[in-house]
């Protein structure tokens, strides 16, 4: 098989502020026709900027150096004017946020029609018969609509198959995957991995699939770089590297990915609970509904359900697990919880407290006794303040009368709870890591001392290992201060290592509730069992015998 892309001794720096960041050191690899090559590593280790390099799509401040043949043409020093036949046309690139890869001012088919425009000498008629081709062979039903819709207007998992029908228009001969179903649920993900495999067959391409998920590797990749601090760790066969690591850092990747999976089931033993718990959170038929607009002046009123006469109750002391898939209701469950979205019916009682019968004063007072942590620290955090203002903006709000003294000690010491120190007190977001930015997070939700912690999807965003760090700090922070936990995500495997009590949810219902153990091991419902097995492990050989098996399904 003759190479497709071949690098040596690739290096890339960059210039921040008067010093020289070595990102990318003589990396040298080779990717054959018709292959799925995996980069794996945390962050920083390097992953994308090696791709972004090779296609030219470095930030101003950065160089590369070294030799990237593609398709017998040496990339490294082409004229922009040249890298942008190749961009789009032979090389096409898949990125980890559809969402913000799209415009959602512009028509889907406006934005796809742009690629042949700009790569083809195709007619009006010929390009919108291209794209609409296009949007079906990846699965988008009704694709005539949506061409003439919008991106808003789909799921993420839907977004995400726009922006693979918009890689394949030009017919490229490689495809690059940056982490393309890290924001996704488990499900989605597996339809999203499948399709970039059956896209690969079908259309005979090259794959590089970037990621941090030795599972999504293990589930998807031929040969697989492993990368740490720009440098390479080792390389080869999927299964070689995984079953027979030779690298020290390969080694603690993998077993640090075996800390938070599914693969080792086993017969669920009830336990009897003797004590007597209180409920700090109590639904009762709970339902948020949305008056949908209409699409037409005369057409019926169109309602959705997000939360559908939820029943449940959040035990004081316990970690309290949502998961379910986009759209099934977690979020909106939790955003009623903490007083954001207004009830349609159904009551919520909050530490005694009924929702609907208190005034905003109450509430206030009720908020200080619950907080949140988002999934993205980056958006939550605001990027004009340094991390101390962050941190005393909770302490203004509920404690105005507290000295500046008494709020300095209570920000230096929340900030040693989560293991970071004082010297990051003047630092900003953007000069954070991922991991970093999260333990403010956390930092900043523990200020008013609350009894009840809400973590929105809090680790889907974060590298195994720093997911790993996060989870065993939130254990040790719910521990120590006897916190009641609500932790809603699609990430099962983080689920089960955290939480004592799951809820299932789908369509804005619970098909399933119970201890973890229980609904993991002995699931009652299909829909959970399906999420289940969903979940990617990191063993190649039991990826491709579940691939097997779903493929022989449909």
């Amino acid at each position: 098989m003759t190479d497709l892309l071949k690098t040596k001794n690739l290096n890339v720096r960059f210039k921040s502020r008067g010093e020289s960041i070595h990102a990318v050191k003589d990396l040298s690899f080779r990717l054959s026709g018709d292959e799925v090559l995996g980069i794996v590593g945390e962050s920083g280790s390097g992953k994308s900027q090696t791709v972004l390099s090779i296609m030219g799509l470095l930030e101003s401040n950065g160089s590369a150096s070294g030799s990237a043949i593609f398709a017998d043409k040496e990339l490294i020093g082409l004229s922009n004017s040249e890298l942008n036949q190749i961009r789009g046309n032979e090389i096409a690139m898949i990125f980890q946020d559809p969402m913000s890869s799209l415009n959602p001012y512009i028509t889907i088919g406006k934005q796809m029609s742009g690629v042949l425009k700009r790569h083809t000498k195709m007619s009006k008629h010929e390009i919108k018969e291209r794209c609409i081709e296009m949007l079906d062979s990846v699965g988008i039903s009704k694709p005539h609509e949506r061409y003439d819709g919008y991106s808003f207007e789909l799921s993420g998992g839907m977004r995400q198959r726009v922006m693979i029908a918009s890689a394949l228009l030009t017919n490229p001969k490689l495809l690059i995957a940056d982490e393309p179903t890290t924001a996704l649920d488990v499900t989605v993900q597996e339809k999203i991995l499948d399709l970039i495999l059956d896209v690969k067959d079908r259309f005979k391409k090259s794959v590089i699939m970037i990621t941090h998920d030795l599972g999504v590797v293990a589930r998807t990749c031929d040969r697989v770089l492993v990368m740490k601090d720009g440098e390479l760790q080792e390389s080869g066969d999927t299964e070689a590297i995984f079953y027979s690591p030779n690298a020290a850092y390969t080694k603690e990747l993998l077993e640090k990915s075996k800390e938070i999976n599914l693969d080792d089931q086993q017969k669920y033993t009830e336990r009897q609970e003797t004590s007597i718990k209180n409920s700090l959170v109590k639904s009762s038929k709970a339902k948020v509904s949305f008056m949908l607009p209409k699409k037409t002046l005369f057409a019926a009123n169109n309602v959705l359900t997000a939360v559908n006469e939820i029943s449940m109750e959040a035990i004081d002391g316990e970690v309290l697990g949502i998961v379910g898939e986009s759209g099934s209701g977690k979020s909106t469950l939790a955003k009623t919880i903490l007083g954001l979205q207004k009830l349609t019916s159904g009551q919520v009682e909050v530490f005694g407290e009924k929702l609907t019968e208190i005034n905003k004063k109450e509430l206030k007072e009720i908020r200080k006794k619950m907080q949140v942590v988002f999934q993205d620290p980056f958006s939550s955090l605001n990027p004009r303040m340094t991390v101390f203002e962050i941190l005393k903006e909770p302490l203004d709000s509920f404690f105005p009368s507290m000295t500046k003294e008494s709020a300095q000690k209570d920000i230096e010491d929340s900030l040693m709870e989560v293991g970071l120190t004082s010297d990051y007190l003047g630092r900003y977001p953007h000069e954070l890591s991922g991991g970093q930015c999260q333990r403010v997070a956390i930092a900043r939700a523990l200020m008013p001392k609350p009894q009840l912690l809400i973590c929105d999807e809090a680790v889907s965003a974060l590298d195994a290992s720093i997911r790993g760090e996060i989870i065993d700090l939130l254990l040790r922070i719910k521990s120590e201060k006897k916190l009641t936990m609500i932790f809603i995500a699609h990430d099962l495997a983080v689920v089960r290592k955290i939480c004592d009590r799951v809820i299932v949810m789908q369509s804005g219902k619970i098909v399933e509730q119970g201890p973890t153990e229980k609904v993991f091991f002995e699931p009652e419902k299909e829909y959970t069992a399906n999420l289940l097995s969903a979940v990617p492990v990191p063993d190649p050989r039991k990826e491709k015998e579940k691939y097997i098996q779903r493929t022989q399904a449909d």
